[in-house]
C-alpha cells in the first residue's frame, strides 16, 4: 500500500457505521409529491431528487469519487420496503441500533426524530407489510416458525444484479439514452400497452440523466477544491479527477483512471436507487484490461499507479453500508454487502484469461486486507499453476478466504442445462455470495424465500406439527416411533419438503407482484438486455435470463439425521425409534431412561456415520435430498416472467445459506444425528459441524457426491486451514491438489479460512488487539471481532485441516 491508501484504509476502520436519513428524506418528499402517478415513474424522480439533493464528500488524498451516504460506512434508509422494525429498534426492541450484538449503527436524536416522521408516512404502504397482508395464513405460519422466510427480499429490495460492464464502459450513459430516445420514437399511443412502455422508456432517461449529473456534481466539487488547497501535485489530481467526472460515466472512458471510475459511479448509483444488496462487478480484470493496456503501452500509467487506483476502489467498496432490521443482521452480519468481483476464468476462445491486471488486483487483494469487494477466482483446466500457487498466497495472507475459488467448467455445465446460450457460458460471474449470472442479461441471480431443510425434517418425525409452537400444517404421516422403515421417512419426509417448496415459490410470486406495484426501478433494468428493447422492467420480464431461488439451510443436517435413524435403528437396534423419539423431545438430557439421553446423544454422534467422510451410508441421504429440491425446482417451478421474454423462467437449487445455518437453527429442535436443540444447523454444502472425522480428501470426496447440476444459486463449501498449511511449497501443492479433485468431479466452489483457533479464541476474549482480523464468514468475508458470539462460536468449531490432513 502507498501512504495514502494506507491512511485512507486506516481511517475507514477507525470510522463507526452510522444512520444517514438523506435518502429516506428526500425520497419521501418526492413521493409524496406524486401520490398517484405510476410507480415507475414515482421512484424515477425521486432517484433524481436523491441525486440532486444528497451531500456529497472527498476524502483527502482519495483517487476515486461518489459517496452513497452522508460520511463513510454510514448506511441510507429505505423506509418503502419496511419501516415497522425501525420503530421497534428506536424503542429498543429487541436492541437500540447503537446497542446490537452486531451491525451497531450511531445515531443523533435529530436523525431519530427524522426518522419518526418519515415512518409515519410509510406506515402500511411497504413491500413488506403488503406482502404479509397478501400471502395465506399457511404461509405466514411456516414463516413465523422459521420453515421458510422472505424477509430478506421483501423487506431487504431485490438485488443481486450484474451490469455488463464491458458495454457501459463501451457506450456510455448517454448509450444507454439514446437507445430508449430511439425506442421511445417508435411507439406509437394508439396501441394496447404503448402507455406503459412510455412511462419506463421516460424514466431510463430521467435516471440515466440523473446519474451523469450526479457525475457532473462531483467534477464541480473537485473543481472548486482545487482551486482551495496549495499542494500543486493534489491540486494536478483533483483537476483530473474533475475531468474524470466530466467524462464519465455520460461518455466511454478515455484511459484506465476513467474506466474505473465510471464503473464505481454505476455500481453505486444502482445502491441509491434502491435497497438491494449483492450488487455485483462482474469480470473485473477483463472490461478494465484493454484500458490499462492501452494507457501502459502509451506511457500514462505505471503498473504502481494502476494498482493505487485499484485499491482506491476497494476502499470505496467499503464505503458503503447497509442497514438490515435486527432479524435480517442476524442472517448477513458483518455489515454485509456482497459486492462480487471476478478474475481470471477464460476467453471466448477457450484460452486463459489471466493478464498483468488480474495479478493486480490479487496484489489490492493481499495488501488491503479488506472484506469488500468479495474477489472471487474462476478456475478451469487451463488456468496457469503458478498463477493458482499465487492465489493461494494472497488467501493465506488475507486470512479471509480471498480469492475465493470457482469451478469455471462446473459451472458453465450447470448454466447449459438451464438454457443459456454457448456464447454466453464463457462470461458467466459470480454475484452476490456466490450465485451465478452472466453480465447485462440476467434479472436477479437470487430471489426467493429461504428454506429450512432442517426444520422441514423435525416437522415430518412429528407428524408435521412444529413441537415448539404446537402448529401443524400439512398433516404429516406419523409421528417418529409410527414409521416401519427408511421409506416410509423419506417418502413422508419428500411430501413435507415439497409442500413447503409449494409455499415459498407461492409466496416469491406474491412478493414480485407487490414489487410491481411499489418498486419498478428503471436505472438499473436499463442496465440489463432487453429492458429497453422490451420497454419494460427487471421485474416485469425484461432481462434475457432469469430463474429464481432463495437459500436453503440444513440439507446435511437432515441426511445425517436419515442416516443416523438407519444407522442406530434399523441396523444395528441400538436403540428404538420410541426411546429415539423421546429423547429428541427432552433435548437428551432425560437422565432417568435407560440409556439416558446424554448415551443416545453420545451414541448418535460418535458411532453413526456422517456427509463428509466419504461414507456412502451417510453420503446416499444428503446426495437425494439435494437431487430432489434441485430437480423439483428444475422441473416443476416457474418463476412470475416465465414466458413474457426471460429463459429459461423456472427455478434452481441454492445451497448459499449465508450464516443461516446459525440464526435458523434456533427454530429447529433436537435432531437425530445428536445435534441439541437451537444449535447451528451446517452451513451450505459443508459437513455438520465436527462431523468431519477423515480428513479433508474424504471431505472432498463426500462432496463431489452432489448433484451439483442443480446448483446455479450457488453451493458455499467452507474449508478450515491452520496457519501453517500454505506456508510451504508443498502444502500450497496439497491444498491445490484438493481443489482440483473436487473441481474435475463438477462441483461448484471452494473458500478457504486460514486462522488459527487460538488465535480466534483470543480474538474473542480481547477484541481490541483484533481490529484487523477478518474470516470467510459465508460467501463473504467479515471483520471477526465485531461478529456475534454465536456466529463466532460457529466459525471457530468449523473443522480445521493441518497441512498433513490436507
Amino acid at each position: 500500500m502507498t501512504k495514502r491508501t494506507k491512511r485512507l484504509r486506516n481511517e475507514l476502520l477507525d470510522t463507526t457505521p452510522e444512520i444517514c436519513t438523506e435518502r429516506a428524506r428526500y425520497f419521501t418528499e418526492s413521493m409524496k409529491k406524486t401520490e398517484g402517478s405510476p410507480i415507475v415513474l414515482r421512484r424515477a424522480e425521486s432517484f433524481k431528487e436523491v441525486l440532486e439533493n444528497m451531500s456529497l464528500y472527498i476524502r483527502k488524498g482519495e483517487l476515486i469519487v461518489g459517496n452513497q451516504a452522508s460520511s463513510p460506512r454510514s448506511a441510507p434508509v429505505f423506509p418503502e420496503y419496511s419501516v415497522e422494525w425501525i420503530e421497534d429498534e428506536l424503542n429498543g426492541e429487541p436492541y437500540y441500533f447503537n446497542e446490537r450484538p452486531n451491525d451497531d449503527f450511531n445515531y443523533t436524536q435529530k436523525t431519530e426524530n427524522e426518522l419518526r416522521e418519515i415512518i409515519d408516512y410509510w406506515k402500511g404502504k411497504t413491500v413488506l407489510k403488503n406482502l404479509r397482508n397478501l400471502i395465506s395464513d399457511e404461509a405466514k405460519k411456516a414463516w413465523d416458525m422459521g420453515a421458510i422466510d422472505e424477509g430478506w427480499v421483501s423487506e431487504g429490495g431485490l438485488g443481486n444484479i450484474l451490469p455488463d460492464y464491458e458495454l457501459v464502459l463501451e457506450n456510455g450513459l448517454n448509450g444507454y439514452i439514446k437507445k430508449a430516445e430511439n425506442e421511445l420514437s417508435k411507439l406509437d399511443l394508439k396501441e394496447p400497452g404503448a402507455a406503459k412502455k412510455k412511462w419506463f422508456l421516460d424514466s431510463v432517461i430521467k435516471t440515466n440523466k440523473a446519474v451523469i449529473s450526479f457525475a457532473h456534481r462531483f467534477a464541480d466539487k473537485l473543481e472548486k477544491l482545487s482551486s482551495e488547497v496549495n499542494d500543486e501535485l493534489r491540486k494536478s489530481e483533483l483537476l483530473e479527477m474533475a475531468e474524470n467526472c466530466r467524462v464519465v460515466p455520460a461518455d466511454k472512458p478515455k484511459n484506465f483512471w476513467q474506466a474505473v471510475q465510471a464503473v464505481w459511479f454505476v455500481h453505486l448509483a444502482i445502491q441509491i436507487e434502491s435497497n438491494g444488496h449483492a450488487i455485483s462487478l462482474g469480470r473485473f480484470d477483463q472490461y478494465l484490461y484493454p484500458y490499462y493496456k492501452a494507457d501502459l503501452k502509451a506511457g500514462r500509467i505505471t503498473a504502481e499507479k494502476a494498482q493505487e487506483i485499484i485499491e482506491s476502489f476497494f476502499i470505496k467498496a467499503n464505503e458503503v453500508n447497509k442497514l438490515r432490521p435486527w432479524g435480517g443482521a442476524k442472517f448477513f452480519p458483518g455489515y454485509h454487502m456482497a459486492e462480487n468481483l471476478a478474475i481470471g476464468g477464460q476467453t471466448i476462445d477457450g484460452k486463459d484469461a489471466v493478464n498483468e491486471l488480474t495479478y493486480l488486483i490479487l496484489n489490492a487483494t493481499e495488501e488491503m486486507g479488506l472484506p469488500k469487494p468479495s474477489v472471487s477466482l474462476k478456475w478451469f483446466e487451463g488456468t496457469d499453476q503458478e498463477f493458482m500457487h499465487r492465489a493461494l498466497e494472497v488467501v493465506d495472507n488475507h486470512s479471509g478466504g480471498q480469492p475465493a475459488l470457482y469451478n469455471d467448467p462446473g459451472v458453465m455445465r450447470m448454466l447449459k442445462n438451464m438454457g443459456i446460450a454457448n456464447d454466453d457460458l464463457y462470461n458467466w460471474a459470480p454475484v452476490g455470495c456466490i450465485e451465478a449470472s452472466i453480465p447485462g442479461k440476467w434479472d436477479f441471480a437470487a430471489k426467493g424465500a429461504w428454506i429450512n431443510t432442517a426444520k422441514i425434517f423435525e416437522l415430518t418425525i412429528n407428524n408435521g406439527r412444529d413441537p415448539e409452537s404446537g402448529i401443524q400444517i400439512l398433516a404429516g404421516d406419523g409421528k417418529l416411533s409410527d414409521f416401519k422403515n427408511m421409506n416410509e421417512i423419506m417418502k413422508a419426509f419428500k411430501k413435507q419438503l415439497h409442500y413447503y417448496m409449494d409455499l415459498a415459490v407461492a409466496v416469491e410470486h406474491l412478493n414480485d407482484e407487490v414489487h410491481k406495484q411499489n418498486d419498478i426501478n428503471a436505472f438499473r433494468s436499463s442496465l440489463i438486455e432487453d429492458c429497453i428493447g422490451r420497454a419494460k422492467s427487471l421485474i416485469e420480464g425484461g432481462s434475457i435470463y432469469s430463474a429464481d431461488g432463495g437459500p436453503t439451510v440444513g440439507a446435511m443436517s437432515a441426511g445425517d439425521s436419515l442416516a443416523a435413524i438407519e444407522t442406530a435403528v434399523f441396523d444395528n437396534k441400538w436403540i428404538t425409534l420410541e426411546e429415539l423419539e423421546h429423547a429428541l423431545a427432552s433435548n437428551f438430557e432425560d437422565l432417568t431412561t435407560t440409556p439416558t439421553g446424554p448415551e443416545i446423544q453420545e451414541l448418535l454422534k460418535n458411532k453413526t456415520p456422517k456427509f463428509g467422510n466419504d461414507n456412502d451410508k451417510a453420503d446416499k441421504w444428503t446426495v437425494e435430498i439435494n437431487d430432489f429440491m434441485g430437480s423439483t425446482m428444475h422441473n416443476e417451478y416457474k418463476n412470475s416472467r416465465y414466458g413474457k421474454g426471460p429463459v429459461p423462467g423456472t427455478y434452481a437449487l441454492s445451497q448459499s445459506s449465508v450464516t443461516g445455518n446459525v440464526a435458523f437453527g434456533n427454530f429447529v429442535g433436537a435432531l437425530p444425528n445428536g445435534r441439541k436443540a437451537k444449535q447451528p444447523i451446517n452451513n451450505g454444502v459443508s459437513p455438520s459441524t465436527g462431523a468431519e472425522r477423515n480428513g479433508a480428501v474424504a471431505t472432498i470426496n463426500s462432496v463431489s457426491k452432489l448433484p451439483s447440476i442443480w446448483f446455479q444459486k450457488g453451493a458455499i463449501f467452507n474449508i478450515r486451514l491452520s496457519p501453517s498449511t500454505l506456508k510451504t511449497a508443498e502444502g500450497k501443492k496439497r491444498v491445490y491438489a484438493l481443489v482440483k479433485t473436487l473441481f474435475e468431479n463438477k462441483q461448484y466452489h471452494v473458500q478457504f479460512n486460514v486462522v488459527g483457533t487460538e488465535t480466534l479464541l483470543d480474538a474473542q476474549k480481547n477484541p481490541e488487539n483484533y481490529r484487523d482480523l477478518m474470516v470467510r464468514v459465508a460467501g463473504y468475508s467479515a471483520f471477526f471481532a465485531p461478529l456475534n458470539e454465536d456466529l463466532q462460536e460457529d466459525i471457530i468449531q468449523r473443522t480445521k485441516f493441518d497441512e498433513a490432513t490436507a
